[in-house]
């Protein structure tokens, strides 16, 4: 059927086609090891997935919870949130549906293109609320270079430890 088909190159669909069997497949295997919990992107609940074993948290029953995704035994809460970047010394931002859904800290993962962990950080709820800027569908944490030199935000792993 393909080959009457002069838009696709078939051995390239073919490929295609082996390639996406084994990323469902991959997909699979990382929801039953409990890394992956959703449909979302990868990186997301790879990083929720990390954050909960470092720092022995407690990942929340819901995954639309609203405002946070892990508590810790002092019922402290954690909304955990990744970004894929070329470098940890670039700008880049962590989206918040909603600053009004409080939580104690934003712990944000920065990982390379290929998924490696380049820095964790650790944002009070007050830092982030003051430094959140509204758009028009949420807000968002700016990693810039205002941040970056911020004492409050806190590096729980960055490159030179990993």
């Amino acid at each position: 059927m393909l080959k009457d088909l002069k838009i696709f190159n078939t051995e390239k669909f073919q490929v295609a086609q082996a390639l996406i069997s084994c990323y469902l497949g991959s997909r699979q295997g990382l929801r039953e090891l409990g890394i992956l919990r959703s449909d979302r992107n990868l990186q997301g609940d790879y990083a929720e997935w990390f954050v909960v074993k470092f720092l022995n948290l407690k990942l929340a029953k819901s995954i639309v919870l609203k405002g946070f995704d892990a508590t810790d035994r002092k019922e402290r809460t954690y909304q955990i949130k990744a970004r894929i970047v070329d470098g940890t010394g670039k700008n880049t931002s962590f989206d918040i549906v909603n600053i009004r859904n409080r939580f104690d800290y934003l712990i944000g993962v920065f990982f390379s293109r290929s998924l490696e962990i380049l820095q964790i950080i650790q944002v009070p709820y007050e830092v982030v609320a003051e430094m959140c800027k509204e758009n028009k569908d949420n807000y968002r944490f700016r990693w810039n270079k205002k941040a970056m030199v911020d004492q409050r935000i806190k590096r729980l792993l960055n490159e030179k430890t990993i």
